[in-house]
């Protein structure tokens, strides 16, 4: 006589279980990043007010937060930017005093792309980079029309880029009406960012010396 044992009931999760997991650690998780995040806005709102400087944060698109000031009486505006594709970068402008023929762009090499410049304000990305120039400083790789390189890199442009020991890899852009430096990694804050401050703001009294 053979005997059959009935099925056995899938067991539930207890209801706490789930509450766990499905309610209490993600409000929990939340709640972290949100005060990391604040505190995060404060240290930088803080950082920025002992320069002088104003800090706006934007949370939209590729723009995280940016900074405003002055350096040596020279307007500054600086980005702190998203990448797609994950990673941060950074981008310094100053205005320059005059009006560029055409885009100069002088770069640490390194595999550049069109996209990965642009404005601050509206994040308009270029479309293509300009043709490889001769004349440039011997660590960078030159772009730009032969005629307007050999306007804007005067000898001390060529000067100031031979002898900068800023760190990593950056762009200098002569583009528009301002100086851009594009940086890779966070934007440096306090006193990190006051040496690409001194860089760019002698990049502009080169072209406006009554600037600073």
């Amino acid at each position: 006589m053979t005997t059959t044992t009935a099925p056995s009931k899938p067991r539930s999760a207890p209801w706490w279980l789930v509450v766990g997991i499905f309610v209490v650690v993600p409000v929990t998780l939340s709640f972290i990043i949100s005060r990391q995040a604040a505190a995060q806005q404060i240290r930088r709102k803080a950082i920025a007010s002992s320069h002088g400087w104003a800090v706006e944060n934007k949370n939209e698109g590729q723009r995280a937060w940016i900074l405003h000031g002055f350096h040596r009486d020279v307007e500054f505006e600086a980005v702190h930017l998203l990448r797609e594709g994950g990673g941060t970068a950074w981008r310094l402008r100053m205005p320059l005093g005059r009006e560029v023929p055409s885009w100069v762009l002088i770069a640490k090499p390194a595999d550049w792309r069109a996209l990965d410049f642009g404005t601050i304000s509206t994040l308009v990305t270029r479309s293509e980079l300009p043709p490889v120039a001769s004349g440039g400083p011997a660590d960078f790789t030159t772009y730009g029309a032969p005629a307007v390189v050999t306007e804007m890199l005067k000898p001390q442009v060529l000067s100031a880029l031979g002898s900068t020991t800023l760190p990593g890899v950056f762009a200098v852009s002569f583009v528009d009406d301002a100086v851009m430096i594009d940086g890779a990694g966070d934007l440096p804050e306090g006193e990190a960012l006051v040496p690409w401050l001194d860089f760019s703001a002698s990049l502009v009294r080169v072209f406006s010396p009554d600037a600073g």
